[in-house]
């Protein structure tokens, strides 16, 4: 039962890839700010690697994010499907920050403005008009690797509640109390 669950984790980060409507395809990722603050976020999945569990967000290399996870590479990974009544929580480890100019160039041209403004997002505008752009990107691939898995479906007659741990390359699991 435990290896279907985990395998069913698996498939629904595969899905995201192909179904764009897919509920985890948008998940909530959470840092700690340099002052120790928390900070979450909505981030789009762009790609998992099924046989590493890992997990690839596109962002600008200028976000606090980057500073964040440069100070503290741990992060939570938080996925909810309201229609299954399923939360997967991902205790992970930002494995990789790299800019990347060909995966850039194959991004269309409206997702590849987001990435060229003149200012790092954050910066205080007087309008939304007084956005500029240059030529420069600061496109970022960030790399997640899973450490832990939480995984909580609810559902009658008992909710389930499983939690793996990463041992090398191995995963461990044990149900636990929802």
């Amino acid at each position: 039962m435990l290896d279907k669950i985990l395998r069913d984790c698996q498939t629904e980060w595969i899905k995201t890839k192909t179904k764009k409507n897919h509920p985890f395809r948008y998940f909530t990722l959470s840092t700690v700010s340099p002052e120790g603050l928390p900070e979450a976020r909505i981030v789009v999945l762009r790609h998992f690697d099924a046989a590493n569990y890992q997990f690839k967000v596109y962002t600008d290399a200028r976000t606090p994010k980057i500073a964040a996870l440069e100070k503290n590479n741990k992060a939570e990974l938080l996925f909810y499907d309201h229609r299954k009544l399923m939360q997967i929580r991902v205790q992970a480890e930002c494995v990789e920050q790299q800019a990347d100019a060909l995966l850039f160039s194959q991004q269309h041209e409206g997702a590849q403005k987001d990435y060229t403004t003149a200012v790092p997002p954050g910066t205080p505008l007087k309008g939304m008009d007084q956005l500029d752009y240059t030529t420069e990107n600061h496109f970022t691939v960030l790399t997640f690797k899973a450490q832990q898995i939480d995984y909580l479906r609810l559902k009658r007659p008992n909710h389930q509640r499983a939690v793996f741990t990463r041992t090398e390359e191995l995963w461990n699991g044990s149900f636990v109390s929802p």
